[in-house]
């Protein structure tokens, strides 16, 4: 179960990073109220939790 949930983290920050890469569109706008940085930011709090589940539970 944890190993899915690293899985699943790690899928949600990369879409994120994705979006933020792709710059923002009439749906997505609301990610870019304050800037790039946050979501990028939010994007590494997702990916790295989600990497160090993956990795324990391998």
């Amino acid at each position: 179960m944890k190993k899915t949930l690293g899985i699943i983290l790690i899928i949600i920050g990369f879409c994120l990073t994705v979006v933020v890469k792709i710059g923002p569109s009439k749906e997505t706008s609301w990610v870019f109220g304050y800037g790039d940085l946050p979501p990028m930011f939010l994007a590494a709090a997702l990916i790295i939790p989600g990497l160090v589940l993956y990795n324990k539970n391998r």
